[in-house]
């Protein structure tokens, strides 16, 4: 079985493209990316290159202890961090409704600062640097109206 070929930028370790025919090869590399092979596994989404080499993303789970509140009073909600891997880092940025946040972790697990919305809305939860990270979307809250005769 042919191995695939993987385009990255050399400087970001981003993986941009991967192919098995020897013209797209020459084409990434005018345009000034690297080339290594990779397994059937390796996927733009998941994986990345680190010092050549192709590697898995570390996973991340971000899970909201309620996924709804009602907004505009006292309620919140807070999302646990769990970072995957034998050596997770000391704290991890998320972004929270696009502001970034940074959430210190002890071996691995954190949690953001209480989530609060002032006004019914959608606040998604992703954790910001996308090309170390795989967080499968994040997750989402709901901060909703309170219902009538509430």
């Amino acid at each position: 079985m042919q191995s695939k070929m993987i385009a990255y930028d050399p400087l970001t370790g981003e993986i941009r493209g991967i192919c098995l025919t020897q013209p797209q090869v020459m084409a990434w590399q005018t345009q000034g990316l690297d080339i290594t092979d990779g397994a059937d596994e390796v996927d733009l989404a998941t994986h990345r290159v680190m010092e050549g080499q192709v590697v898995a993303k570390t996973v991340v789970e971000l899970v909201p202890d309620k996924s709804e509140f009602i907004a505009g009073g006292e309620e919140q909600a807070v999302v646990t961090v769990a970072v995957a891997g034998e050596e997770p880092p000391a704290s991890i940025e998320v972004l929270v409704a696009d502001a970034v946040q940074v959430v210190d972790l002890a071996a691995g697990f954190g949690q953001t600062l209480p989530i609060t919305a002032p006004l019914p809305t959608t606040i998604e939860v992703r954790v910001a640097d996308q090309l170390v990270y795989l967080d499968n979307g994040g997750c989402v809250i709901t901060a909703g109206e309170e219902e009538a005769g509430g």
